[in-house]
C-alpha cells in the first residue's frame, strides 16, 4: 500500500488519555526474536506497565516529561492511534509523547506542583485515528519520521521496515527507499545487510551469541568500498545469501571471537567486546588487503590484528609506489647538476687545508676516472 494510501486512512479525532494505551510492539522494541503482542492483550496491565517501564529505561522520557509539566502537552504534531477494541486506541506513533503525558501526576518530578492549567492540556488528546488494516502501519508511520531522525532507530529496525515493505508490498528497492528519502543503492545495502544478517543468525556458528549490535557490520559489506569482502563470501543476490559458508563463518567468527583455553581449543562462546573488527569502516580495510597484499591478509586472518596488518600493507604499498615513481636518469642528471654547482663554489679553506685538500685529489681522480669510462 502506498504512502499516500495509508494518509488517506487517518481520521482526526479527539480521545481522554485514558483510551490511549502504549504499544507493546512498538518498532522500537523489535528485534531478530520479537513475539508480536495480540490486541486481546494490548490493555492488560502488566503489559502497560512493562511497556512503559522500557520507553522510559531506553528512550528518554523523562526528559520530555520534565518539558511537559513546564509546557504542557503541546500538539504540535498528533499522535497516530489504532482503534484494537471499542473506545480503546493503541499508539502507532508519538508513543514517547502519551508515555510522559501518563506520568504526570499531581506533583513534578521534583516534588513541586504540577499547574492546573499543564494538567488541563491532558485530559483530552487531539490524535488521527488510522481506519485500515494495514499490520504493518506503526512501522511505516514511524519510519517516515524515524527512518533518518528524530530519536533515531536501531539500524537493524531501519533495515526490517525496509524488508517488510518491500516483501508485504512487492516493491523494488528503488521504490522501497523513494518511500523513506533513500536512494536505490542506500536501500539495497539496508535490504542486503539485513539478509545477510538474518543469514548468519540462522546458519553460522555463532546463532546463540549474534544480536542486533552486529547488523551494520553486515550493512556495510555491500558498500561500493567493501567490494572485496563481499566477493570473498560470494554473494548472491538472487538468493540473498553468501554462497561460501566457509569464508562467511569466518567472516562472523571475526566478529564474535572464540578465545583459546589452556588446552588450545576455542572457548565455547564468541566474545562481542573483543571482535576483530572494531568499527564498521574497519571492513574496508580488509577490503583493502585482499585487493593490495593478499598476504598482508593472511597474516591478520591468522592474528586478528586488523590495524597491525593493514599498516604493513600500506607502507609496503607505499613504497613500492615510490620504486615505480623514481626516475633513474632524471636522478643522474640532477646529481652531476649539483655537483658541478658545488665545484663552482667550492670553500676556500679546502684548498688550504692538506687534509682536505688530498681528499679533493683523491675524489676528483675517481669522478675523472668514471667521466673517462662514460665517455
Amino acid at each position: 500500500m502506498s504512502l499516500l494510501a495509508l494518509t488517506n486512512q487517518l481520521t482526526p479525532h479527539t480521545a481522554p488519555l485514558a483510551a490511549l494505551f502504549l504499544d507493546p510492539n512498538n518498532p522500537r522494541f523489535v528485534d531478530a526474536a520479537w513475539t508480536p503482542i495480540p490486541d486481546s492483550s494490548i490493555a492488560d496491565p502488566d503489559v502497560q506497565e512493562r511497556t512503559r517501564q522500557r520507553m522510559v529505561k531506553e528512550f528518554s522520557v523523562d526528559k520530555l516529561r520534565m518539558n511537559m509539566e513546564v509546557n504542557g502537552y503541546l500538539p504540535i504534531d498528533r499522535v497516530i492511534v489504532r482503534e484494537f477494541a471499542p473506545d480503546k486506541y493503541v499508539v502507532l506513533e508519538g508513543n514517547r509523547r502519551i508515555c510522559a503525558a501518563k506520568m504526570i501526576s499531581t506533583l513534578t518530578m521534583d516534588g513541586s506542583a504540577v499547574s492546573e492549567e499543564v494538567l488541563a492540556s491532558l485530559g483530552s488528546i487531539p490524535v488521527l485515528v488510522y481506519t485500515g488494516g494495514d499490520f504493518n502501519a506503526a512501522w511505516i508511520f514511524q519510519g517516515l519520521r524515524h527512518i533518518s531522525g528524530v530519536e533515531d532507530w536501531s539500524a537493524f529496525n531501519k533495515a526490517k521496515l525496509l524488508v517488510e515493505q518491500m516483501e508485504s508490498d512487492d516493491l523494488s528497492l528503488s521504490d522501497a527507499g523513494r518511500r523513506f528519502g533513500l536512494t536505490a543503492h542506500g536501500a539495497g545495502q539496508w535490504v542486503r545487510g539485513y539478509y545477510a544478517f538474518k543469514q548468519a543468525k540462522e546458519e553460522s556458528d555463532f546463532v546463540a551469541e549474534l544480536d542486533e549490535r552486529s547488523y551494520p557490520y553486515f550493512q556495510e559489506l555491500f558498500s561500493r568500498s567493501s567490494a572485496a569482502v563481499r566477493d570473498w563470501m560470494q554473494w548472491d543476490d538472487q538468493e540473498r545469501k553468501f554462497t561460501n559458508l566457509i569464508n562467511f563463518n569466518e567472516y562472523v567468527s571475526w566478529l564474535y571471537p572464540r578465545m583459546p583455553e589452556e588446552d588450545g581449543e576455542p572457548s565455547g562462546k564468541g566474545d562481542w567486546e573483543r571482535r576483530f573488527i572494531a568499527r564498521r569502516d574497519d571492513i574496508r580495510d580488509i577490503a583493502f588487503l585482499l585487493r593490495e597484499s593478499p598476504e598482508h591478509f593472511q597474516q591478520f586472518r591468522h592474528s586478528g590484528q586488523l590495524e597491525q596488518a593493514y599498516s604493513q600493507a600500506l607502507s609496503k604499498k607505499y613504497e613500492e609506489e615510490a620504486k615505480d615513481k623514481a626516475d633513474p636518469v632524471s636522478e643522474v642528471f640532477t646529481a652531476m647538476r649539483q655537483t658541478s654547482k658545488l665545484l663552482d663554489n667550492l670553500p676556500l679553506k679546502v684548498h688550504k687545508d692538506p687534509g682536505l685538500k688530498m681528499q679533493l685529489d683523491t675524489l676528483i681522480a675517481e669522478l675523472e676516472g668514471r667521466i673517462a669510462a662514460v665517455k
